[in-house]
């Protein structure tokens, strides 16, 4: 929902092309329009730009259709974040750009030897860590006082505050609906100040974000309502927080670098590796479970978690990236387990299954002889 090109800028970075490829609507058919629109207009971006290696991030519907258009324009694929497993469709477009990318940057080991399994070349897999570790085991702000008062008001402590960000999952849209206003009512009974970030453009935020304006969140005295946080202050935010609250991947991941308790609702996260720091709420089907959620976690510390990373991902990245020979073939190799082989239906085949082999161990002699289904000898 936000400029997010603004923070590319800020780090020096020069954007070559901006394209505009959301189709608004937030339903199924705005997403495929969205992935079809992408899709026409990348051929003559990376014709223009002809890089030598596409760097592809995670498993967004905007990152399939970058992912595509390389692979079919016969462009090198590094894919970051592979191998994972989660809820939602998210789940089906990682693994399907992972089947379209030729390097792999991987941030666990379970990752690794998924990806292994998915016949990827070992070769081309790097276990680095996630890199947005780097930042958040560095991440030391003093300030972090002035961040909060920003955000949530100047009457608020650390450890005493709510970060809430839930997102649809669009394999249930419905129940996504419904969980989004239990969350709600749970986190108003709960009476804490709460941060509430807007769902993603994914289908179905269009009715939760409904959902909020119903129970009047965005004028509610104890919620603060935003589209977006810039990474850097909303690391601050998270990592001073007494819990956070939804069904984001950074509740899983990056959350567990500060110790701080996450509450994890609903299927969206399944199959994560997650640390002590997380609590599985997997149905969230009553307010009340929810809330007793709340009182189990909030302000408790626990200790970090390096799952995800160890703060040295992006020097073995860059290394990973040096080393790929430009001239080396752009096909792709799978790494099949061993079968057996097709047998073809030649003349020594059908001669061997209709046939037997007798051996006549008896006395001081070795007979051997090929005898027919008939049972005569040839």
């Amino acid at each position: 929902f936000s400029n997010t090109y603004r923070m590319i800028e800020q780090d020096d970075f020069d954007i070559h092309t901006r394209l505009h490829t959301i189709v608004r609507g937030e339903d199924e058919a705005a997403m495929v329009e969205s992935v079809g629109l992408a899709l026409v207009k990348l051929p003559d971006v990376l014709n223009r730009l002809k890089p030598d290696i596409m760097i592809v991030h995670g498993d967004r519907f905007d990152a399939l259709a970058l992912a595509t258009s390389a692979a079919l324009m016969n462009i090198r694929i590094l894919h970051i974040e592979g191998g994972e497993v989660s809820g939602t469709i998210d789940d089906s477009i990682r693994h399907a750009i992972t089947k379209l990318a030729h390097y792999h940057v991987c941030c666990t080991r379970s990752a690794e030897q998924h990806l292994i399994a998915m016949c990827e070349d070992h070769d081309r897999i790097l276990l680095a860590g996630c890199p947005s570790y780097d930042k958040l085991l560095s991440a030391k702000n003093k300030d972090y006082m002035s961040i909060i008062s920003t955000w949530l008001g100047e009457d608020v402590k650390t450890r005493d505050y709510i970060v809430a960000l839930q997102h649809p999952v669009t394999t249930d849209i419905k129940h996504s609906i419904k969980m989004f206003e239990l969350t709600l009512d749970a986190l108003i009974s709960f009476n804490k100040r709460t941060l509430v970030l807007f769902p993603n453009v994914d289908a179905g935020s269009k009715e939760m974000v409904r959902v909020m304006r119903k129970k009047g969140i965005e004028h509610h005295p104890n919620f603060r309502a935003v589209k977006h946080v810039p990474f850097d202050q909303f690391i601050q935010l998270v990592a001073h927080a007494g819990c956070m609250i939804g069904n984001s991947s950074c509740g899983v991941r990056e959350v567990g670098a500060f110790g701080t308790p996450v509450i994890n609702l609903g299927t969206r996260q399944t199959g994560r590796e997650t640390g002590e720091n997380v609590l599985h709420v997997r149905d969230a089907d009553t307010q009340d479970k929810i809330l007793h959620a709340l009182q189990l976690q909030f302000g408790k510390q626990y200790p970090c978690s390096k799952i995800y990373g160890d703060g040295n991902a992006v020097p073995r990245i860059l290394k990973f990236l040096k080393s790929i020979d430009l001239k080396e073939p752009l096909q792709k190799k799978f790494c099949f387990p061993p079968v057996k082989d097709n047998i073809s239906q030649d003349i020594d085949h059908i001669l061997e299954t209709q046939s037997a082999l007798a051996v006549d161990l008896g006395g001081t002699n070795l007979r051997v002889a090929i005898v027919s289904m008939k049972v005569n000898i040839l």
